[in-house]
């Protein structure tokens, strides 16, 4: 049973939280809801970025991978994040920011409204809204499999309780109340890192411990084969190019040249969590064998931990949840309000009407989300679903911005045809169905383009 202690530390937690959400929840404009009007500093934005990245998927599923075989070689899978944060900061970040400033862009779809078409917008917003709606069941769910496995109320109360109040201070205060709550969960996080590992490595006998598992859980065979590692790392952290929060977060900066510093600031920290979640999956290996995998994070913590530095620590794990949870939310409101409402369904609205509609939005679908996250348990696999859709959506981002050539039936079809391979490869091998969704994604674009090129080319020629 959980101390009271540690319950009287993590409700202090959550009632700051609260309060800081919602407590200058009249000056809320439609700018600040969705973009924190465009003046978010490089300090505060490495801040946000790093606190909605690290959740349930960089810490639990991490951790899962890492106790169910993947070994080190999680790092590899994992790591992939960190690169492709580099990569998004030096060639992608700057060039997002400009549009957003320029054309009054708020997400992803906008971007593929104006460089392609209409129809491409449609595709790219049904794919985000699976991706994030399943992001966002994630992170509730994470709430509900820390206090399943601490023992200290019942798990659907949990989600309900950590969930409603996610979803009312977002709801409020939108963005801003999201970065304003994720500069405290960032602090707080911090924490977590430099106090609760320390302590668990020198429980596992430090470092050298490592070298004593067997080699088939080191290099992660125990997990998938080798290629999926290999072709994760090539492939999966790419999917921050296509990340809607991340597309959020860089249109709410205030200037591309702190956008760019940020972004790479906050990829060097992400990987240090990466790192944090791999080795609570190594070290639950040792300390913890047998136990179900979505629960050696909070086992961990419960067993090795006092009372008092287990509420500070599990307020740091609950941080993280959160942080990613409120910007999940957000993104999903945001794209169903401007992708749907207004652009695909033409329905007029003030800025008063929409500001409304989106709290509403916002309301709705956190209801929705923690009602599927209390039917569903399995952190890993959600999370893989979810990071491999809106992996779909890269050829149509990448030749976007690098292609002139490129054309809205290739951005078009390559989404369709890349979203249904994955869908049925999920079915069949879900580590590995980002592999062919990938491929039929990336060669059908090239074909349709190609295709496309060779059609004009002979209308001018007849012409």
């Amino acid at each position: 049973m959980i101390s009271p202690i540690s319950i009287w530390i993590v409700g202090i937690f959550f009632a700051i939280i609260f309060v800081i959400g919602v407590w200058d929840r009249k000056k809320v404009q439609l700018e600040d809801y969705w973009v924190n009007a465009r003046k978010t500093n490089k300090y505060i934005l490495v801040a946000t970025l790093v606190s909605s990245f690290v959740g349930v998927g960089a810490l639990l599923s991490n951790a899962g991978i890492a106790y169910d075989g993947g070994g080190l070689a999680t790092l590899l899978l994992l790591g992939s994040f960190f690169v492709y944060f580099l990569v998004y900061a030096k060639w992608f970040a700057p060039r997002i920011k400009e549009f957003g400033d320029t054309h009054n862009a708020y997400t992803l779809p906008d971007f593929l409204a104006h460089r392609y078409s209409h129809s491409v917008r449609v595709a790219g917003t049904v794919v985000n809204l699976i991706s994030y709606a399943l992001w966002l069941a994630l992170q509730i769910l994470g709430l509900g499999i820390f206090v399943a496995a601490l023992g200290g109320m019942d798990p659907v109360w949990a989600t309900i309780i950590g969930g409603g109040i996610v979803v009312l201070y977002t709801t409020i205060g939108g963005l801003r109340a999201d970065i304003r709550t994720d500069i405290f969960q960032f602090i707080i996080m911090m924490v977590l890192f430099f106090v609760f590992l320390p302590m668990l490595i020198s429980q596992g006998g430090g470092l050298q411990a490592i070298s004593a598992l067997p080699t088939s859980f080191l290099n992660g065979s125990g997990f998938a084969p080798w290629y999926v590692f290999v072709l994760g790392f090539l492939v999966l952290g790419a999917t921050n190019i296509t990340s809607a929060d991340i597309w959020q977060r860089t249109y709410a900066g205030d200037t591309k040249k702190n956008v760019q510093w940020a972004m790479t600031v906050g990829g060097f920290v992400i990987l240090a969590f990466v790192l944090l979640g791999a080795l609570f999956g190594i070290y639950g290996h040792i300390l913890l064998p047998g136990i179900d995998s979505n629960m050696v994070v909070p086992q961990l913590l419960s067993t090795y931990l006092h009372p008092i530095a287990f509420g500070v620590v599990l307020a740091g794990f609950l941080a993280a949840i959160m942080s990613s949870a409120d910007t999940m939310l957000l993104v999903t409101s945001m794209t169903i309000v401007h992708d749907l409402i207004q652009k695909t369904f033409k329905k007029e609205l003030t800025p008063d009407q929409t500001l409304r509609w989106s709290r509403w939005t916002t309301f709705i679908v956190g209801i929705i989300s923690a009602t599927i996250a209390v039917l569903v348990f399995s952190v890993v696999h959600i999370a893989i679903d979810a990071v491999s859709y809106i992996a779909v959506l890269l050829p149509a981002v990448i030749f976007g911005f690098y292609w002139k050539k490129a054309t809205a039936p290739a951005a078009l079809w390559s989404i369709i045809l890349g979203t249904i391979t994955l869908t049925v490869f999920l079915w069949i091998s879900p580590t590995e169905a980002f592999i062919p969704a990938m491929f039929v994604s990336f060669v059908t674009f090239w074909v349709v383009n190609t295709m496309v090129m060779a059609q004009k080319k002979s209308l001018l020629k007849t012409v």
